[in-house]
C-alpha cells in the first residue's frame, strides 16, 4: 500500500511537471510567433515606406535615360534667357527631378534627373538619369506643370518665344508617333484658369532646335 501511493505521488509530480513543460514550450511558441509576425509587419511597412515602387523597371528606358537625351528645349531672347535659368533652377530644387506625367508609359512611373544647359538663345534640359518613383512619399513636380509656369511668367514679357518637348514626354491623343518632331507647348491663357496644357505635334524638329534627338523608340 505504501509502495501503490509513493509510487501514485511520484507518477503525479512527474505528470505536473511534464504538463507544465508542455504550458511553457506552448507560450514559448506562441510568443516566437508573435514576434515573428511582429517582425514581419515592421520589415513590411517599412519596404513599402521607403523601398516600394510604383512599377517594374524598364532596362531600356533607363539606359537611354543615361546617354544626356534632350528632354526639352526653350528659345527666347538671350539677354534674359539667364533669369529664366535662374527660375528653373529655383522649381527644381536640389533633387533636379521631374516627372513627365503626360507622356506614355513607362514616363509617368520615373523621376528624371535633369540638367540645363544654355546655348546662346536655346535653354536645354537634358536627362541625367531615370529613377522609378516610390510607392509613397512626395513625387518630384510635372515636367509641362513646371514649364507651363515658366510661361505664363515670362512669355508676356517676350522672353521665351518656342518651348519645345520630346515626343516621348507627351502622349497626346494619337500617340508620340503623332509628333515625330516633338510638341511645341503654347502659353497658358491669359485668365491663368486653362485647366489643360495646349501642344503642338510636329513633324520635324524646329530649325532652332540642336539636331541632337536620340533615335530610339522612348523619345
Amino acid at each position: 500500500m505504501f509502495w501503490d501511493v509513493a509510487i501514485g505521488g511520484r507518477i503525479g509530480k512527474s505528470h505536473k511537471r511534464a504538463s507544465k513543460g508542455n504550458d511553457e514550450a506552448y507560450m514559448e511558441g506562441l510568443l516566437f510567433i508573435i514576434k515573428s509576425w511582429a517582425l514581419a509587419s515592421v520589415g513590411l511597412w517599412l519596404y513599402r515606406r521607403f523601398f516600394e515602387r510604383v512599377s517594374k523597371s524598364v532596362p531600356e528606358f533607363e539606359a537611354w535615360s543615361r546617354t544626356d537625351p534632350l528632354l526639352a528645349a526653350l528659345r527666347g531672347k538671350e539677354a534674359a534667357l539667364a533669369g529664366v535659368e535662374a527660375a528653373l533652377l529655383a522649381r527644381l530644387g536640389k533633387r533636379s527631378c521631374l516627372v513627365a506625367t503626360l507622356g506614355g508609359w513607362p514616363w509617368p512611373y520615373y523621376a528624371l534627373g535633369v540638367r540645363l544647359v544654355r546655348r546662346a538663345s536655346v535653354l536645354e534640359l537634358r536627362v541625367t538619369g531615370a529613377e522609378l518613383l516610390r510607392a509613397h512619399g512626395s513625387p518630384p513636380p510635372s515636367l509641362i506643370d513646371t514649364l507651363r509656369e515658366l510661361l505664363s511668367q515670362h512669355a508676356v514679357e517676350g522672353v521665351i518665344e518656342e518651348t519645345w518637348l520630346c515626343p516621348g514626354a507627351f502622349y497626346g491623343k494619337h500617340g508620340p508617333e503623332h509628333a515625330k518632331g516633338g510638341w511645341l507647348l503654347e502659353p497658358p491663357a491669359m485668365a491663368g484658369d486653362e485647366p489643360r496644357p495646349r501642344l503642338v505635334p510636329h513633324a520635324a524638329s524646329p530649325d532652332w532646335l540642336p539636331k541632337l534627338l536620340p533615335s530610339g523608340a522612348e523619345c
